[in-house]
């Protein structure tokens, strides 16, 4: 269990994760985790 302050923070991440999975990948079947990788890194730099 964490602190009282850590739910804030737990909170940040799901949130990016969340949009994560909305933008990128539940856009495309991936044929391999390499072309999956490349759209991960490409969606995190060119935000």
């Amino acid at each position: 269990m964490g602190r009282v302050v850590a739910c804030a923070d737990n909170a940040a991440m799901e949130n990016w994760f969340s949009l994560l999975q909305k933008n990128v990948l539940n856009q495309h079947v991936w044929a391999t985790r390499v072309d999956l990788r490349l759209a991960i890194v490409y969606w995190i730099e060119a935000r």
